[in-house]
Formats: C-alpha cells, sequence, structure tokens
C-alpha cells in the first residue's frame, strides 16, 4: 500500500486505476494495453507515448529521440518504479508473431520469482488478455523471450 512520503505513490495510484477502468477491460477480441500505458504515463507527465498503438510506442522508446527514454534491466526498471519514476515492459509485434505489440507499466513493488525464466522479474500492471497485476513473465509469452524494459526520466 502507498503510504506518506511512498515514492511510488503516483504510479501505484495511476497503474491502480488503469486496471479497473472499464475502458481498457478486453472484450470482443480487443485489448486495450496501450491505452492503459497511456494513461499511466501522463500521470506519470510523459505524453510522448500518447495517441499511439502498442509497437508505436515501443518504437518511441526504443529510438529515444527525446533523450529520455532508456533501455534497462528488469532489475533496474523495478528500481526506478519502486523510486517513484515511470518504466514500461514492452514486446513488439515482430518479437511477439502477432498483429500488435505489447506493453505493461512496471508496478513499484519488489520482484518475484518467475520459474519460467530462472530468475526474478518486474511485476506490471497489465492489461491486456488477461488484466491484474503479475509477473512480465505472466504478461508477456516467455516463448517470445523476455520483455524489454525502458525507464522515463
Amino acid at each position: 500500500m502507498s503510504g506518506p512520503g511512498d515514492p511510488g505513490a503516483v504510479l501505484k495510484a495511476a497503474a491502480d486505476a488503469a486496471l479497473v477502468n472499464p475502458k481498457f477491460q478486453p472484450g470482443k477480441g480487443e485489448t486495450h494495453c496501450n491505452q492503459a500505458v497511456q494513461s499511466i504515463a501522463e500521470e506519470m507527465g510523459c505524453t510522448e507515448l500518447s495517441y499511439r498503438m502498442a509497437d508505436e510506442q515501443y518504437q518511441v522508446m526504443a529510438a529515444n529521440a527525446s533523450g529520455r527514454w532508456k533501455k534497462v534491466s528488469g532489475t533496474d526498471a523495478t528500481l526506478h518504479a519502486l523510486d517513484g519514476g515511470l518504466a514500461i515492459a514492452a514486446l513488439p509485434s515482430q518479437r511477439l508473431g502477432e498483429a500488435h505489440g505489447h506493453v505493461a507499466a512496471v508496478y513499484p513493488i519488489g520482484m518475484q520469482w518467475s520459474g519460467s525464466l530462472g530468475h526474478d522479474v518486474p511485476m506490471v500492471a497489465n492489461v491486456g488478455k488477461r488484466v491484474g497485476l503479475m509477473r512480465s513473465s505472466e504478461a508477456f509469452p516467455v516463448a517470445d523471450g523476455e520483455a524489454d524494459y525502458f525507464a522515463w526520466s
């Protein structure tokens, strides 16, 4: 839970709101990961991901035209989130072998063991086919490799 002086309080509140937002729930074959990440990012002061599909969000972060994105490890993404910073887990469609990529915000709590990957992974606020707080290895198919992590500052 967030408490006074919790550096991750704004991020937690934004992620928690996205997880329960009726507009972001899956239905009719559609998912809304990009909209959920946009909502969280905007609450954190980042508008670079606004009005973009997941693949486009991935490209913005990877290209880093603004100089504010950095590709980081899962550990560093978690530490960044715990410090109140925005971090995103992402995979583009070409790695997923699907029509669209997938993105999820790293949640500001400690990493958890992933038996499928054999190491600790970040926890993410996942909005997709499944919605909830989960290990990144549950939000992204491990057969496609671990998600890429990006930190915004």
